[in-house]
């Protein structure tokens, strides 16, 4: 190989590689954290074996003033990791609190064109990154992932069972109104903006401050114009763990259930068309039994068929055992949630009182 050739290559060569680090994006993942000790370190360990490439990765964990070895753990953990960093967050920005106020602050310091959250407590899939990214299209400003419990068995865990369950029915109906166009709402365990979007409404700092602050910006985003992708696809499924309690299930529900009064009308009368369906049926089969016993047997094929197909679409195997009995949670949580939401006082989130 004559010396004008071997210059030949090796400038081609160092043009190809430029431009190929050109298309890797620079991604920031952003993790609130406040007393997640016993969940941290699975959540960490599945972002470090993430596959994107890490010389394109930022990974920022705030620590929220937690009061066990949160931090310890993560600092522990990234030591020798310069891609992560962990973030103490010791001050509070104006109107902002809690996990809003640790996510603004995390943007604060990213420097990714995209922005990733997901919680403390989740554990995301290898390709997760490159499997949201290639669904940021023209004008797409956010993009949401889909999540279900790590669940035991059905005879040990029918709690979490149900939850995963639910999770999974309620982001398959998501997906079939983003389908149509509809938004429903994101989830900020599993979500990425692009940062144009999110500087686009100022940040958390630039729209009011909401419980359930994923809902918040992504409404704020999309009244910014830009468009949004509802994913239901086993390569962006990010596993949490199930809320142990009843009590607690109630406590989390409750401030979902802040975020779904803020829904549009006609989405909100859904909401209460799901809690109020027991008593709905009920009056219903003292007038017209046989009109309600069809509108039940209907529900209940209707709610089982659509979970069942969503399952075995994502290959979910396991969680099929519980679908013949999920109806009847479904149908008892939403009453619950409804009642729950409107006969208790104050929310609580992380130990702290909202409201």
């Amino acid at each position: 190989m004559h010396k004008s050739e071997i210059l030949h290559f090796c400038s081609t060569t160092v043009v190809y590689l430029c431009r190929k680090n050109e298309l890797v994006k620079k991604v920031s993942i952003l993790i609130a954290a406040r007393n997640e000790a016993t969940n941290i370190l699975e959540c960490l360990q599945s972002v470090e074996a993430l596959t994107y490439p890490k010389t394109h990765l930022q990974v920022l964990v705030g620590d929220d003033a937690s009061t066990d070895e949160t931090a310890d753990i993560v600092r522990n953990f990234i030591h020798n990791k310069p891609h992560f960093k962990l973030v103490t967050i010791t001050h509070t920005l104006p109107n902002l609190k809690g996990k809003t106020n640790v996510l603004a602050q995390l943007a604060h310091q990213a420097t990714g064109d995209y922005l990733f959250f997901t919680d403390a407590d989740i554990e995301v899939p290898t390709d997760w990154i490159q499997e949201m990214l290639r669904h940021f299209k023209p004008n797409v400003g956010v993009v949401t992932g889909i999540t279900t419990m790590k669940t035991p068995t059905f005879l040990h865990g029918g709690l979490a069972l149900f939850q995963g369950m639910e999770w999974l029915f309620y982001l398959s109906l998501m997906r079939l109104f983003g389908l149509f166009g509809i938004p429903v709402t994101a989830m900020g365990n599993n979500m990425a903006t692009t940062r144009q979007a999110y500087d686009a409404v100022g940040g958390y700092e630039g729209i009011p401050f909401s419980i359930t602050e994923d809902y918040a910006l992504f409404r704020a985003i999309l009244e910014k114009g830009f468009r949004f992708e509802q994913l239901f696809d086993r390569r962006v499924l990010t596993i949490s763990k199930p809320v142990p309690t009843f009590r607690e299930l109630l406590i989390q529900r409750k401030r979902w259930m802040y975020g779904a009064m803020s829904l549009p009308w006609g989405q909100r009368i859904g909401v209460y068309l799901n809690g109020l369906l027991i008593p709905i049926l009920l009056v219903l089969a003292l007038f017209f039994p046989k009109t309600a016993l069809f509108l039940t047997f209907a529900s209940y094929v209707f709610t089982t068929a659509w979970l069942v197909g969503s399952l075995s679409w994502l290959q979910l195997n396991t969680l099929l055992l519980g679908a013949p009995f999920f109806w009847f949670y479904h149908l008892g949580m939403n009453f619950t949630m409804l009642i729950n939401f409107y006969t208790t006082k104050n929310t609580q989130w992380k130990g702290r009182n909202y409201f």
